[in-house]
């Protein structure tokens, strides 16, 4: 899945990115909307997390995360 598509179906991916990440709150989720500099800042602010490893940590959740019934 690319941020493109988490980006449209923002409001269905917050119970998601919290498995992830469970620091983030509603209200940080909100404050990003969908903005893929704004969840790198997230998470730098929440983990401690470098801006290169922010990065790689979203690149990964975009590679594993399927939409509900996608086939591999």
């Amino acid at each position: 899945m690319n941020w493109a598509q988490i980006q449209r179906d923002w409001q269905g991916m917050g119970p998601l990115l919290k498995t992830y990440w469970p620091k983030l709150t509603d209200v940080d989720l909100e404050q990003v909307k969908g903005r893929r500099d704004d969840m790198v800042a997230s998470l730098q602010g929440l983990y401690g997390y470098g801006k290169e490893e922010a990065e790689r940590a979203l690149a990964i959740f975009e590679k594993e995360v399927r939409f509900p019934g996608a086939v591999k």
